[in-house]
Parts: structure tokens; sequence; C-alpha cells
């Protein structure tokens, strides 16, 4: 990605602007680049509450939003889209973000990243990468905003255009902010047929594991809500980040599609300065009422032999997969307890220097999906979904995240999630089972992770 001098924009002359833009625009030509991205500071401002308020002010509906600890990445608007499908979806993807994020010239210190969403299966739901047209970013208190623009439109009106509605959006945050609903306080409605078919699949995988067909199998649970008002997406990632602070607060939404948003515990993989993260997360508890039950079952959930072999073949898969891909992992000796509001978890965190050139989604390609979301091996856990699962997962325990410009990034998995469309919400929760597993304590499981998202719907 090319990128000139950093400059300092003169934010409140509209000529200085062009003046200065229109230099970026001929160098960018010069270098034969399709797109202009242009950086500048922003006050320090929330940046879903700009995210709204740059939807409302420009009609956008496509969106991408993303944080976790105090890192914010939030992006509405498409310069540049590519659709995937099929076995080849994320080569697709990693074409597009090299072809695209290379041909960029920057302006100032702008930070372009191409985002992506990808469905469970192969040959369903939505597979994309963009390239948006606003991009906010927070780093502790700074934030910052890429304005992207295809170069055969950009010119300096219409890059000064952006910045005013931009202007535009903070001005309505101040003056009005958006509402944000608080939760619906739905109650977790009776599941007799999501629980005879869990069970009976849950029943099923046990033989299959007693077989030595499977090691491990991931089965997963639908459910549908209805309410007489639309869902809000806006409150309802709002209501997530109160409460799921040590998650990843997620919402992708594109024109005339459901919503996907969630609170996500697990992190795919993340590449930054040249070394690699992923996180093994499988092995799960309730939290306790009391403290001294909560402790309780911790213990319980560390020292269970049960648990900590389905985390291990988690923790495994990652080594090995990393492995071929030219990689030595750094492994912690035992594993660590994740507390969530509603559930606790097992994890690893591993960590390997990356060899040149590896590009993000290469590894998210290896390793989607895991174990811990689908079972083990792979190919024989995945024959199974499609049998006993009588639902489409869509978006749901897949890939979502972000690529910069030399191939690092971040993705997650996009668990503890639902799809909001109209009146409609669609949950999706599963567990693991393997050797040892009992079908009814899954099913519990199951239920546990389905109260995070209906307590935070709005």
């Amino acid at each position: 990605m090319p990128v000139s001098l950093p400059l300092t924009f003169d934010l409140s002359s509209e000529s200085e602007f062009y003046a200065q833009v229109s230099a970026g625009i001929q160098a960018a030509e010069q270098a034969n680049c399709q797109f202009l991205s242009l950086g500048l500071p922003l006050p320090t401002v929330d940046p879903l509450m700009l995210l709204a308020g740059l939807m409302q002010v420009s009609g956008e509906s496509e969106h991408f939003y993303l944080e976790q600890a105090g890192q914010i990445v939030a992006a509405c608007g498409a310069v540049a889209t590519r659709h995937a499908q099929g076995d080849q979806r994320f080569t697709q993807l990693q074409r597009f973000s090299e072809q695209t994020l290379s041909r960029v010239w920057a302006i100032a210190p702008a930070e372009p990243r191409v985002f992506c969403q990808f469905s469970f299966w192969e040959h369903t739901g939505s597979n994309r990468g963009v390239l948006p047209r606003w991009q906010v970013m927070q780093h502790l208190d700074h934030v910052w905003l890429t304005l992207n623009c295809a170069l055969e439109t950009s010119t300096p009106h219409r890059l000064w255009q952006d910045w005013q509605l931009v202007q535009r959006a903070l001005a309505h945050l101040l003056a009005d902010p958006p509402p944000c609903p608080p939760p619906l306080g739905i109650a977790l409605p009776p599941l007799p047929q999501q629980y005879e078919q869990f069970i009976a699949s849950a029943n099923r995988a046990l033989q299959l594991l007693g077989e030595g067909d499977l090691e491990k199998l991931v089965l997963a649970a639908a459910l549908t809500l209805e309410q007489p008002q639309e869902f809000s997406w806006l409150g309802t990632l709002h209501n997530l980040r109160q409460h799921h602070g040590n998650c990843y607060i997620f919402s992708v939404g594109q024109q005339r599609q459901p919503v996907f948003v969630g609170a996500s515990p697990e992190r795919l993989v993340k590449i930054a300065n040249g070394v690699l993260w992923a996180d093994a997360l499988a092995g799960s508890r309730p939290r306790g009422q009391t403290l001294q039950e909560d402790q309780n079952l911790r213990h319980g959930l560390y020292q269970s032999p049960k648990e900590r072999y389905e985390h291990q073949v988690i923790v495994e898969f990652l080594c090995q997969t990393l492995q071929q891909l030219g990689m030595i992992c750094e492994v912690p000796p035992q594993p660590r307890i994740l507390e969530l509001s509603h559930i606790q978890h097992l994890q690893t965190l591993v960590q390997a220097p990356v060899p040149r050139p590896t590009h993000i989604l290469q590894v998210v390609a290896a390793l989607h999906p895991t174990p811990a979301v689908a079972g083990y091996p792979a190919s024989r856990a995945q024959h199974w979904l499609r049998q006993l699962e009588s639902f489409d997962r869509r978006g749901y325990a897949a890939p979502l995240g972000w690529v910069t410009p030399n191939g690092e990034g971040e993705f997650i998995v996009g668990i503890r999630s639902a799809q909001l469309q109209g009146n409609c919400a669609h949950l999706f929760a599963g567990a693991g089972i393997v050797k040892g597993s009992q079908p009814e304590r899954e099913w519990q499981e199951i239920l546990w992770k389905f109260q995070t998202m209906i307590a935070a719907l709005a």
C-alpha cells in the first residue's frame, strides 16, 4: 500500500482540504492505484454511537463492528465488495483483500482494512469481503477515521462531502444520542422440540464415539423468538457490551439481510507484528449463585477428566494445524479459566512466530472449523453434523474479522450469537459431545449459552 507523506489537514477550510486531497489524488493516479484512503483524527467519541449516527445520516445499512478490551473497529458503507462461495471462498477473499489493499493510496495516517464474514458451511450463507466507505478505529483514548473512495470517483468534493457526513453524525450524536433501549426481559421459552432432537442427536453421537468413528462432535441447537416490535441491533449490541466486556462484541449487517450480533468469547486467530495468537476454548461450567458455589464449579471444571480431554483435543488440533503451516507453537503447560457472566470455560492461548509470506486468511482456512465448533476428526464431524442438525448454521460458529494491507489481522468465531431481522431473532448455541458426556447436562449448557443473547435482546 503506497503511503504519501503525512499531512495535517485544515478541516475548517474547504479550499485547503481540496488542495491537499487533489495532490493526493494526483499521486495515486501516477502510482496506478485504484483506491484512495484519507486518515483524519476524531475527538474522543464512542465509535458505536458514531457508527449508528453515520448510518442514519448516510442511509447505509452495511456495517461491521468489533470491540474487545477497549480496541474498537467500526465501519459502514462499501467502496469495494466481493462475494465468494464454495471450498475456495477463503482463497478468493484472500486474493480480493490482497488486490484491493495493494491498490490503495493512503493520505496521512490512514489504516484501510478489508472486513470479512464467512458462513459455517461453504455452499450456504454469506461469504464476503468489503472495503468500507467509512472506518472508525479506537485504541485506548485515540479515535481515528479512515475515508475510503474508489479513485475513479474520487474528487476533493466527494471526500469533503463524506467528511461533512461525519460532522453531521457527530453533531447528531452530541445533540441527540441514538437511543439504546434496555433489554426486553424475555424469558427462555420451553423448547420441547429442540430438546428431543438434541438428546437424540447426542445419543447418536455417543454411539459414534463408542464405535471409534469420532473423537468429538459439537451439536448445536437453534431457537427463533418473535416479538410484536422489531428487535434493535444497536440496543442489543449496547447491552452486550455492558455485560460482556471480556468477550468480542460484534455486529455485521448488509442490505436486506439479517444483522448478525453476538458476544463471542473465542478468538480464532490474530496476527500482529509477525506473531500469531490462537485460542483453545472448550470445557464449560455455569457460574455459581454464590462465591462458594462459583469456586466449587470452577474447581470441578478444572479437575474434570472429561472437560480436560475435550479441551486438549482443541489444543492439539491448533498446534498440529499451525505446524503444518510452518509454525512452532508456544503452549502454556496448563489451561486457565475464562469467567463470563453466565458460564466459564477452560482456555489456552497458543502463540507462534509467523513465517513469511503467510496471509491471515490462509490460517483461517486451515483452522475452520475447529474441533471447538464442529468436532474431530473434521471431515467425519462435518459429515455427521449435516446428518444430525436440521437447520443451517449460517454465520453461527463461522469466522469474521478484518485484514490489513500486510496480510495480518484478527478473526473471531461467531458464537453466543443471534441473527436479527425485523421482529424475529434466530439464536444458536452448541455443546461438545465426547466420551463421558451426559446428554442432559450438555442440554443445560445449551440453555446457559442461549441465555447470553436472550438477556441482551432489545
